[in-house]
C-alpha cells in the first residue's frame, strides 16, 4: 500500500471543515455512551480471565497451555476498555471515567494512570510518528528511522541490521514491562517534584494493590515460583496481544521528523484495520484508528457508524482516508521494522491546522 502524504496534493484542510464533519457525527449520535454495555463487557472478561486462570491452578500443568492464552485474550481486552476512560470516551461522568481507567490499567495491568496519559494521549496522539515525538516509534533497541540507526552505539547498529525483523514480535513480550518500569518512575518523579495529589494517591495504591494481588497473594497460596511464571507468561501474552492492537495502525506509514499538529498528519500516519466483525469485538474500537485519531470521545460502540461518516467527509474533502485488511497490515509492520534502520525518515512540513480534538 503506497502512503497518501498531503504534500502531493496541496490539500488544506480549513476550520469549517472540521466543523461540518463535528456537527454530522453529533447529529448521528456517535458521541452517545453505552456506559452499561461496557461495565457488562468488563464483568464478561474478568470472569472469563479469573475462571481460565484458576483452571491453570486446579487442572494439570498442561493445560496451562491453552488456558493461559485464552486468559491473555480476555485480559488484554479487558484492559483496552480501560483506554477508553483515559479519553473520557466510556462515560458522560469524569469520575466514572477515571473508575474505569484505574480499575483497568494500574490495578489490572500494572500500567500507571498518569504516565499512560502522559505517554498515550499527549504524546502518542498530538505526535503520530514523529521522531523523537512518539514514543510508540521508539522502540529501544531498535530503530524506526535512518536517524535513530545513526544515532546507536555499535552494537545496537549491528542489531539492528541484521535482527531487527526478526526481533521485533518476541520483544512485545516484554511491552508490558516496559511500560512498568515508568509508571514507577513517573511517580516517583512526580512525589519529588511535590506534585502528590489524588491522582496520584490513586494511582500509587492501585498499582500497589496490583502487585499485592497478582503476586505477593499467589506467592503465599501456591508458593513463588509458580506465581512469578504465572504472572510472566500471562502478561508476556499479553504484550504480544497489544502490540497485534496498536503497532499495525501506525507502523508501515510514513515517520516524519517534525511536529504537526494538524488533522492532516494524524491522516496520513493513521489507518483503519479491516477485519471481521467477532475479531472487532476484541480490538475495543482500536480497529477505527483514524476515528479514534480524530475524534478519541466516540466510545468504541459507535465507532462503525462514525466511519461511514468520515469516510464520506474525507472523500469530499479531498483527503486520505487509509484502510488496510488487518493480516495485510501485520505483515507490512514486519516489513517496516525488518528495513526501518535504513530509511530516512521524511522531511516535515508547516501545519495547517491546529489538532484541537487530540
Amino acid at each position: 500500500m503506497r502512503a497518501w502524504t498531503a504534500a502531493q496534493s496541496g490539500v488544506r484542510i480549513e476550520s469549517r471543515h472540521i466543523q461540518s464533519l463535528r456537527a454530522e457525527l453529533e447529529s448521528a449520535g456517535v458521541y452517545r455512551h453505552h456506559e452499561a454495555a461496557s461495565w457488562a463487557k468488563l464483568v464478561l472478561l474478568l470472569t472469563i480471565s479469573g475462571a481460565l486462570l484458576a483452571g491453570v491452578v486446579i487442572l494439570p500443568w498442561a493445560w496451562s497451555l491453552l488456558l493461559v492464552p485464552a486468559a491473555a485474550v480476555s485480559t488484554a481486552t479487558a484492559a483496552m476498555i480501560g483506554h477508553e476512560g483515559a479519553h473520557r470516551s466510556f462515560s458522560s461522568s469524569p469520575w466514572r471515567n477515571e473508575l474505569m481507567l484505574h480499575l483497568t490499567f494500574p490495578l489490572l495491568a500494572g500500567l500507571g494512570a498518569t504516565y499512560w496519559k502522559h505517554k498515550h494521549n499527549r504524546l502518542h496522539h498530538g505526535h503520530p510518528n514523529v521522531v523523537g515525538g512518539d514514543p510508540d516509534i521508539d522502540i529501544w533497541p531498535m530503530a524506526s528511522c535512518l536517524g535513530d540507526h545513526e544515532q546507536s552505539g555499535a552494537a545496537r547498529r549491528w542489531f539492528q541490521r541484521n535482527l531487527q525483523g526478526v526481533a521485533f514480535w518476541p520483544l512485545t513480550t516484554l511491552m508490558p514491562t516496559v511500560m512498568r518500569i515508568p509508571s514507577v518512575t513517573h511517580l516517583v518523579r512526580a512525589a519529588r517534584e511535590g506534585r502528590v495529589g489524588a491522582a496520584w494517591l490513586a494511582d500509587a495504591t492501585c498499582l500497589i494493590a496490583h502487585y499485592g494481588l497478582w503476586l505477593v497473594v499467589p506467592a503465599i497460596l501456591w508458593g513463588v515460583v509458580p506465581a512469578l511464571l504465572l504472572y510472566a507468561a500471562l502478561w508476556g501474552l499479553v504484550g504480544v496481544l497489544l502490540g497485534l492492537v496498536f503497532a499495525p495502525a501506525h507502523m508501515g506509514l510514513p515517520v516524519v521528523t517534525d511536529q504537526h499538529n494538524d488533522w492532516l498528519h494524524q491522516l496520513e500516519t493513521t489507518r483503519n484495520l479491516r477485519m471481521p466483525r467477532w475479531l472487532s469485538w476484541f480490538f475495543v474500537g482500536l480497529d477505527y484508528q483514524i476515528e479514534h485519531h480524530l475524534l478519541p470521545r466516540i466510545p468504541h460502540q459507535n465507532m462503525p457508524r462514525a466511519s461511514v461518516i468520515v469516510a464520506a467527509w474525507c472523500a469530499r474533502t479531498g483527503v486520505p482516508y487509509q484502510q488496510i485488511g488487518y493480516g495485510e497490515a501485520v505483515a507490512s509492520v514486519t516489513r517496516f521494522v525488518a528495513g526501518a534502520w535504513a530509511a530516512p525518515a521524511a522531511p516535515g512540513r508547516a501545519a495547517m491546522i491546529d489538532a484541537t480534538s487530540v
